[in-house]
C-alpha cells in the first residue's frame, strides 16, 4: 500500500490511458536515403522546374460548325495545324473522340462508370458517336483506324522534329440528351429543355489531339468518364452556323459582334466592357421579343482565342445575356459575361452571376496571376458545373450558398488545368483539389465572408485517412462511386493542402512556392512528382514525407502519450513525457503541459523527432507538479486517435 501511495504521489512512471497498439510506424518508408519520385532530367529537372530540353507539341485549330436545332446534330469541318517539337520521328498521331462514349457497348458505357450498354439497349434507343466523311493529311486522303474513343492516323512519311501537318476532318454527330444517372453527372455536352427554347452546351464537340510527352509518350487513356482531360495547347478560329434567333456564347473573343447582334445590343455590348456594373445586353424582357434579335435565317458568329487547351459553347434562344467588365493586373481587363434563362433569374441565384464572375476572376487573378482570356463566361445548363477554356456551364436551377460555390470553383478551373495544363485523366486532383483548395482561400474575401462555400462540404478528418478511401494518387476512372471521387480528388486534396499551407510552411512560404510553380508550369504539362519537387525546392524542404503520406499513400495518423515520470522523483526538476507514433504517418507535434498552479507551456516539435524511430521523449522545464498533457490541443493535426492524446494527473 505504501508503495502505491508513493507512486500516485510522485508518478515515478504514470501510464496515460491503456495502450494495446503496437507502432507499426517506419521511419525509413517517410525518411528514405534514396528519393521516392522520378530523377530530374533534362526535360523535368529535380528543381521542379520544366529542363533545357524540355518540348511540348502544339495543336492548332479552324472549325466551321453547323447546329441544326431540329436533328439536334453537330456537324463540322476542322483544320487541325499539329506541330512536332519532340525529338521523335512520328509514323502516326492520336487524336481523343470523346463522342464515342456514347456508342453502344463503348469501354465506357461497358465500364457502367456512368451508365451502361444494358440501359441503352433496353432502356434507351440512343446511338451516339462521330460519323466521318472524309478525312485528309495535308490534303489527301488519310489512313485512319478508330478504337473506342480514339483514332489513330498513319502519316505517309514521319513527322520530324520542327514539322508541321495539316489534318482535315468532316464530321457529324448526334448530341446526347440527359444521359448520366443520379450519381455521375459526366455528359458534358446537353440539351436543357426550356419554355423559351432549347439551352445547348457544346462541350468534347470536335476531335481533339491527344497528347505526346516526355513521360508516357502518347497519353491515349480510353475516355470512361471520371477522368476529364488531358489537350496540347493551340490557337482556335471558330465559326458557329446557326438560326439566327440564337444567342451563342463561347470561349475566346467574339470577332464579328456588329453582324450578330442587333445596334441596341451592340451598344450595350460595348457599354459593359467598361462598367463595373452589370449591363444587360439582353434583357429579360426582350427574351421573346422578336425584335430582339437580327431578322434573317441564319447567323455565324466568329470566335478567336489564343493559347488555349479547348473550346466550348453555349447557343439559346431563351437567353438573357448581361456584361461586365473585370479588372486585371497592370491595368488590364476582361469580359464577364452571364447567360441565363428567365426561369434562372433569381435574387440568390443567377441575378448575381455577374457579381460572382466579376470577383472571382479578379480575386485569383491578383492572388495567383493574371486571366489570360478576353473574356470570362457563365452559362446556365443541366450540366450542374463544367469548366473549359474562357468558359464554364453551372446549373440553371442552384440558387444561394450552392449557386455561388459552383460559379467560383468552376471559374477557378482557369488556374487549374487551364493555365497550368495537368493530366486530368490520370491526375484529378492536380485541377479539382488544387481548385478547393484556392476557393478555400478565397471565401473570407467575398463580400465579408457572406458565404461558407466549400467549408460547407468539408468532412470530419477522420474520414479522409478511413479504410475505404483509395489514396489521392489514384486514377480516377478507378474511382467507382462518386463519394470517393469527390472525397479524395476534391475535399482531401483541399484538407492536405490547407494543413501544409497554415501548419507546416506557413502562408508566405507556401504562397511563393505555389506561384513559382505557376508561373513555371503555366501553359504546359506538369506531373505530380513535378509539383511536389517544385514546392520542395521553393521552401528549401524535403516533404517526402508529406507526398508519401499524404498523397501517394492513406496514411493515418496517431500521437499517443504512454507515460510520463519526474525527473528523480522531483516534480520541481521537471518529467519527461513519452509519446509514441503508432501509425504509418508523421506529423509535427504541438504538446500542452499545464501545471498544478495553471501555467501553460506550449513545446513545438518538427516532424523530424520521428526520422529515428517511433518513440520520443519530451524534456519539461516544469518546477511543479503537473496537472495535464496534451499532444495537440487546438485539434489541428489529423489524429486518427485522440484518446490517447491526453495525461491528467
Amino acid at each position: 500500500m505504501k508503495y502505491l501511495l508513493l507512486i500516485l504521489c510522485f508518478g515515478i512512471t504514470i501510464p496515460a490511458k491503456s495502450q494495446q497498439k503496437t507502432s507499426i510506424y517506419n521511419p525509413r518508408d517517410l525518411f528514405p536515403a534514396s528519393p521516392v519520385y522520378p530523377t530530374g532530367n533534362s526535360y523535368r529537372s529535380a528543381s521542379g522546374e520544366p529542363g533545357e530540353a524540355y518540348w511540348q507539341n502544339r495543336a492548332s485549330y479552324s472549325i466551321d460548325v453547323k447546329l441544326d436545332d431540329q436533328q439536334n446534330t453537330i456537324t463540322g469541318i476542322e483544320t487541325i495545324t499539329y506541330t512536332n517539337n519532340s525529338p521523335h520521328a512520328l509514323p502516326y498521331i492520336w487524336l481523343q473522340l470523346d463522342q464515342n462514349s456514347f456508342r453502344q457497348h463503348s469501354r465506357g458505357l461497358d465500364a457502367k462508370l456512368f451508365l451502361d450498354s444494358n440501359m441503352i439497349k433496353t432502356g434507351k434507343t440512343f446511338d451516339g458517336g462521330y460519323t466521318f466523311n472524309g478525312i485528309k493529311i495535308n490534303g489527301s486522303p488519310a489512313n485512319y483506324q478508330v478504337n473506342d474513343t480514339r483514332m489513330q492516323l498513319y502519316l505517309q512519311s514521319p513527322l520530324t522534329k520542327g514539322k508541321s501537318i495539316s489534318i482535315q476532318i468532316n464530321y457529324s454527330y448526334q448530341i446526347p440528351q440527359n444521359f448520366y444517372n443520379a450519381d455521375f453527372n459526366v455528359n458534358r455536352t446537353d440539351i436543357m429543355p426550356n419554355k423559351d427554347g432549347a439551352i445547348y452546351s457544346i462541350a468534347q464537340w470536335y476531335p481533339r489531339l491527344c497528347v505526346l510527352d516526355d513521360v508516357e509518350g502518347w497519353n491515349t487513356l480510353p475516355y470512361l468518364g471520371n477522368g476529364e482531360f488531358y489537350l496540347e495547347y493551340g490557337d482556335f478560329n471558330v465559326n458557329i452556323t446557326l438560326p439566327a434567333a440564337y444567342l451563342v456564347v463561347a470561349s475566346g473573343e467574339l470577332l464579328n459582334p456588329q453582324e450578330v447582334l442587333t445596334p441596341l445590343q451592340l451598344k450595350r455590348w460595348e457599354q459593359a466592357k467598361n462598367s463595373d456594373q452589370k449591363v444587360f445586353i439582353r434583357t429579360p424582357a426582350e427574351v421573346t421579343d422578336k425584335s430582339s434579335r437580327p431578322q434573317q435565317s441564319k447567323l455565324t458568329w466568329k470566335f478567336a482565342m489564343k493559347n488555349s487547351r479547348d473550346f466550348a459553347w453555349g447557343a439559346s434562344k431563351s437567353y438573357i445575356l448581361e456584361g461586365i467588365k473585370i479588372n486585371l493586373p497592370q491595368g488590364k481587363k476582361a469580359l464577364g459575361l452571364s447567360a441565363y434563362p428567365t426561369t434562372s433569374k433569381q435574387p440568390q441565384s443567377w441575378d448575381r452571376s455577374s457579381e460572382y464572375v466579376k470577383f472571382s476572376i479578379e480575386y485569383f487573378s491578383n492572388k495567383w496571376c493574371p486571366y489570360p482570356y478576353p473574356c470570362a463566361v457563365n452559362v446556365a445548363s443541366n450540366l450542374d458545373g463544367m469548366e473549359y477554356p474562357g468558359i464554364v456551364f453551372c446549373s440553371a436551377k442552384d440558387t444561394g450558398n450552392t449557386y455561388w460555390k459552383v460559379v467560383k470553383h468552376e471559374l477557378g478551373h482557369t488556374w487549374f488545368p487551364m493555365i497550368v495544363g495537368s493530366n486530368e485523366r490520370k491526375y484529378a486532383w492536380m485541377d479539382e483539389g488544387f481548385n478547393v483548395f484556392i476557393d478555400y482561400i478565397a471565401e473570407a474575401s467575398f463580400n465579408k465572408g457572406e458565404f461558407k462555400g466549400y467549408t460547407a462540404d468539408e468532412l470530419p478528418y477522420e474520414q479522409y485517412f478511413s479504410d475505404k478511401l483509395p489514396p489521392i494518387m489514384t486514377r480516377p476512372d478507378g474511382l467507382t462511386t462518386a463519394d470517393l471521387v469527390f472525397h479524395t480528388q476534391y475535399l482531401k486534396t483541399s484538407y492536405v493542402l490547407r494543413l501544409l499551407r497554415w501548419q507546416i510552411l506557413g502562408e508566405e512560404r507556401f504562397d511563393y512556392a505555389l506561384k513559382k510553380y505557376i508561373r513555371d508550369w503555366e501553359y504546359k504539362h506538369p506531373t505530380p512528382y513535378d509539383f511536389f519537387r517544385s514546392i520542395n525546392n521553393s521552401t528549401g524542404e524535403d516533404l517526402t514525407w508529406f507526398w508519401k503520406a499524404m498523397f501517394m499513400e492513406n496514411y493515418k495518423l496517431d500521437q499517443a502519450i504512454t507515460s510520463m515520470s519526474y525527473m528523480d522523483n522531483d516534480p520541481t526538476k521537471g518529467a519527461t513525457v513519452f509519446i509514441e507514433n503508432l501509425e504509418k504517418a508523421a506529423m509535427p507535434m504541438t504538446v500542452e503541459v499545464i501545471t498544478a498552479s495553471g501555467k501553460r507551456q506550449l513545446y513545438k516539435l518538427p516532424v523530424e523527432i520521428w526520422e529515428h524511430e517511433y518513440r520520443y521523449s519530451l524534456q519539461t522545464n516544469t518546477s511543479e507538479q503537473i496537472k495535464s498533457i496534451v499532444i495537440d490541443p487546438e485539434k489541428i493535426f489529423p489524429d486518427v486517435n485522440r484518446e490517447n492524446n491526453e495525461w491528467k494527473r
